[in-house]
């Protein structure tokens, strides 16, 4: 594979601005996993690229997901099966490219005698017809998505729904069905496209705005603004994307914008033993509005989500309701026999939906558009994680043509930063890791998250052995974060807490008792002086307040 051999890592977030004077053939306006993935295929077709993010890389919708990878279920009642066959066949692309951040899950459909299911047509939810509605079309799911084995959907009894979820109500179950479905980690799946893009010749930078982007003789301006250390640039670049996910793009040039439907999607993240979960996924099947809910096990945790609400405000916090919160805890309730679980943490993400008119957001189409505002300049709107890698292959093949060239999408047989390792590199991490005093449990933590990378997490503990310490309370090392400084552009407390690691988010602190030892290594780091550090400290603990934290 392409970009197996070349040297991934990252660059310190502190480089400044003046490296971008030098001018792109392409700057995306955007690091969600979208623009992230546009600038990973264009570098790797040659071009010259620059990717800008106004806060942390992965900061909005891109860790804000219900961690799944799609195949596209709720499009087979739609006859849509074009649609549903790629984003199947995009999860075996992913698996390949990114092994260590793909997981296949099992997800359980209970099937009651007394209730249908959301995303069934009229036709199919009467009582009788809907079991066997169900199994055509995860049969159909099956077909198109070329599965053998254990990968097919099939039936289990009441008993086995049981097994897997003793807390279910047994009222009226007749039976469920499994389906398979994959999982991921969307903040460091991002953060892997980023240092791939970089490994292969990008620029990357976060925590730097694009405040306006205006048309030159060769192509664009960019007006830029460090928003960390201050300062400001001119980047000229030939061709521009804007991929800014729930932000319009940058004014000053072309036709007016897209408009944009923000869709709020709140999540609950909560001790998965409080709901019985185990290894696999279930499926709530109806809900009082007409949709679905899931119940995932992810990274020892559970999450519950999601809600689907129009949203009108500040993009850059979306934050929970009350009434988010209890539209959740009633309908698992509904399911579910136990008491009032103990919320760790409830937060928000935003589906920027491309706006084809009214409608309850819940209905609206999921798929992306692209326009093109002026000539090599671009806007993306709607899409999702599942299909990033082929939206990006349609936006800068129509990059390249405005610019000449004829390179062809590669980005399904690049590996991803810390990819293609698989099982064989476990037991060497293990061994590594042991030597430094690190137990099993932490070795198969490390390559979880890191990959082939988890070596290199454990040569920082061999460089300097301290950091083998614990976060307080976490199961997160200190050489992760001295990692997330040098590799991955981590340039806040808050670029850790939230997305190198997710202690903010499982915490039921939300990562406050360990602000200072996360700031003191970061700022040995990256240089900080003792106003820079109180500065991060502060920044750290508003930046948890402004997420609801």
């Amino acid at each position: 594979m392409q970009g197996a051999e070349r040297k991934v890592t990252g660059v310190r977030r502190d480089d400044g601005l003046a490296s971008l004077a030098q001018g792109f053939d392409l700057a995306v306006i955007g690091g969600g996993v979208v623009g992230a993935g546009i600038a990973l295929d264009a570098a790797a077709r040659g071009l010259r690229v620059c990717l800008l993010e106004r806060s942390d890389f992965a900061s909005g919708t891109s860790s804000r997901s219900t961690k799944l990878l799609h195949g596209g279920v709720r499009y087979l009642p739609q006859l849509r099966f074009g649609l549903v066959r790629e984003s199947l066949r995009e999860q075996l692309v992913l698996r390949r490219i990114a092994d260590y951040l793909v997981e296949p899950l099992d997800f359980v459909i209970p099937v009651y005698r007394d209730r249908g299911f959301a995303d069934a047509p009229a036709w199919a939810r009467h009582r009788w017809i809907l079991p066997g509605a169900l199994r055509l079309g995860l049969w159909v799911y099956d077909r198109l998505g070329g599965r053998k084995g254990q990968d097919l959907q099939r039936r289990i009894s009441a008993a086995e729904v049981l097994e897997r979820f003793p807390r279910l109500r047994t009222k009226n179950l007749r039976h469920g069905i499994v389906y398979r479905d994959y999982q991921t980690d969307d903040a460091r799946f991002t953060l892997a496209l980023v240092r791939t893009a970089v490994a292969h010749g990008a620029t990357a930078r976060n925590w730097v705005s694009a405040d306006r982007v205006e048309a030159a003789e060769d192509g664009y301006r960019l007006q830029v603004t460090d928003r960390l250390l201050g300062g400001e640039a001119t980047i000229p670049a030939r061709t521009v994307v804007a991929a800014a996910g729930a932000f319009p793009p940058p004014p000053g040039a072309g036709r007016p914008p897209l408009g944009l439907r923000l869709s709020k999607g709140t999540h609950l993240t909560v001790e998965a033993a409080q709901l019985g979960l185990t290894g696999s996924a279930l499926l709530l099947p109806e809900t009082d509005d007409g949709r679905v809910l899931f119940l995932v096990p992810w990274a020892g945790y559970g999450l519950v989500g999601t809600t689907d609400t129009e949203y009108r405000d500040d993009p850059a916090f979306p934050t929970p309701s009350s009434e988010d919160v209890d539209y959740l805890l009633r309908h698992v309730a509904e399911y579910l026999d136990l008491e009032r679980p103990t919320i760790l943490s409830a937060w928000s993400g935003l589906r920027a939906l491309a706006d084809r008119g009214g409608g309850a957001t819940a209905s609206a189409s999921r798929e992306h558009r692209v326009r093109e505002l002026a000539p090599g300049y671009f806007q993306v709107a709607g899409g999702k994680l599942t299909g990033y890698r082929r939206i990006a292959e349609e936006v800068v093949s129509g990059v390249c043509r405005r610019l000449g060239r004829r390179e062809a999408c590669c980005t399904d047989e690049v590996l991803l930063a810390g990819a293609g390792g698989g099982e064989a590199g476990a037991p060497e991490v293990r061994r590594r890791a042991a030597a430094l005093g690190l137990g099993d449990a932490w070795a198969d933590r490390l390559a979880a998250r890191y990959g082939t990378d988890a070596g290199r997490v454990i040569h920082l503990i061999a460089e300097q052995p301290r950091w083998a310490a614990p976060l307080e309370g976490t199961e997160h090392l200190q050489a992760e974060v001295v990692f997330a400084a040098r590799h991955e552009f981590a340039a806040t407390v808050a670029d850790v807490l939230l997305r190198r690691t997710h202690i903010a988010w499982t915490a039921r602190d939300h990562g406050r008792a360990v602000i200072g030892t996360v700031a003191s290594l970061l700022a040995a780091e990256l240089g900080w002086d003792d106003a820079r550090l109180t500065v991060e400290r502060r920044r750290a603990e508003e930046t948890l307040a402004a997420e609801g934290l």
